[in-house]
């Protein structure tokens, strides 16, 4: 298994190992708050008018699918700082 694929393993749950249910729950939260910001920049892609526009849109939704894809249950400090921002960017995404 090479190095993206073990990284994308663990963060599965199927394996919980040490992790609590509060770490897994936070993961599985923070993988969910990811996918609403994929979502608010859906929202924004269906108004676009311009095509610079469209592809900063685009290339947003990306970072942020590639994010969600690698993060991993060991990633604390990352889950916790989505968990804080990434609620209150969703809806400041969307509003515009």
């Amino acid at each position: 298994m090479q190095g993206d694929d073990r990284r994308r393993d663990a963060g599965q749950l199927g394996d919980l190992g040490s992790w609590t249910e509060q770490q897994a729950a936070d993961f599985e939260l923070a993988r969910a708050v990811i996918g609403t910001m994929i979502a608010a920049y859906s929202s924004r892609l269906a108004r676009t008018l311009t095509t610079d526009e469209r592809d900063e849109l685009l290339a947003a939704q990306q970072r942020y699918a590639r994010e969600r894809r690698l993060l991993t249950l060991d990633d604390v400090e990352q889950i916790e700082r989505i968990l804080r921002d990434y609620p209150a960017l969703a809806r400041e995404v969307s509003a515009r």
